[in-house]
């Protein structure tokens, strides 16, 4: 999947939805090893993707129906309002026709079984890529900048923001202020908020830690304090806030966060954020809403 900062195939932009783990992954994985289009972003909620697509204002946007596809349709009328010209399609079990209507009100475009398969859903795929849907209106995009995606990823790689400054050869004050723009676009009050909330919906790539034959898995086992800590920093809470909530003292956050950290390959809070989510971590920690 295309990280934000990177410079993205010249095709067709996507956002990829479902709230099953292991097919959203795989899903965003082949999608990724199509030339022609370019995942740019990835939510497990279906109540996620107005607010990610009016982000990243996608080309189309790949809905996984679930157990009730007629449910998940009726929440995708939001979308509609946001990003007009947005294609959406909804891989489903089978098609009612209760999802037809539901689609229809929805402005779904294409319903694609899943029992076609992957080349059934590649060519609705081509097919709906065309072009944009035609007569409809199209707001104005208040999505992320292209420098404000960059900078949200090297926050998310745990880079602070001396440093973003000096690769970018900008200003700290530059930073900082295109910093608290992200915050207003995702509707957060940290960095550590902004990188949580930002890799829950895909918009920063997943630190992918390497595998070593004798190591099977990267994955750490963290304590339940640990565990504890790690969510706190996700919902933004500083190492006072922590320790209150916790009912802990402030030392006993900082010895632990900092064996947290070295678990995760990380320096600081950003990172530690970036990291887990890279290994699913997060999944089991935070809500992603």
């Amino acid at each position: 999947m295309t990280g934000i900062g990177t410079t993205p195939k010249s095709g067709v932009t996507v956002v990829a939805h479902s709230g099953r783990r292991l097919f959203r992954d795989a899903l965003v994985a082949w999608l990724g090893r199509q030339s022609r289009f370019d995942v740019v972003g990835q939510a497990s909620d279906v109540a996620e993707l107005p607010r990610l697509c009016a982000l990243r204002t996608p080309d189309l946007v790949l809905v996984d129906g679930g157990s009730d596809v007629v449910a998940t349709l009726g929440s995708l009328t939001e979308i509609r309002g946001g990003c007009g010209r947005t294609r959406i399609i909804v891989i489903c079990d089978e098609v009612p026709a209760a999802a037809v209507v539901a689609a229809r009100r929805a402005g779904v475009d294409a319903l694609v079984p899943g029992a076609l398969g992957l080349d059934a859903l590649l060519s609705v795929l081509h097919q709906q890529a065309r072009g944009p849907r035609a007569g409809v209106t199209v707001p104005t995009p208040g999505g992320l900048t292209p420098r404000e995606r960059e900078i949200l990823s090297l926050l998310g790689a745990g880079h602070p923001a001396r440093r973003i400054a000096a690769m970018l050869g900008s200003s700290v004050g530059a930073v900082e202020n295109t910093k608290r723009h992200i915050y207003a676009k995702l509707n957060v009050a940290t960095q550590c908020q902004a990188v949580a909330r930002a890799a829950a919906l895909g918009l920063v790539p997943a630190r992918r830690a390497p595998v070593r034959p004798d190591q099977p898995t990267r994955v750490p086992e963290l304590t339940a304090r640990e565990a504890d800590i790690l969510r706190s920093i996700a919902m933004g809470h500083s190492v006072r806030q922590t320790a209150a909530l916790l009912e802990i003292a402030e030392k006993t956050v900082e010895n632990t966060q900092a064996r947290l950290f070295l678990k995760l390959g990380t320096h600081n809070r950003a990172g530690a954020i970036g990291a887990a989510h890279g290994m699913g971590l997060l999944d089991h920690l935070v809500p992603e809403a």
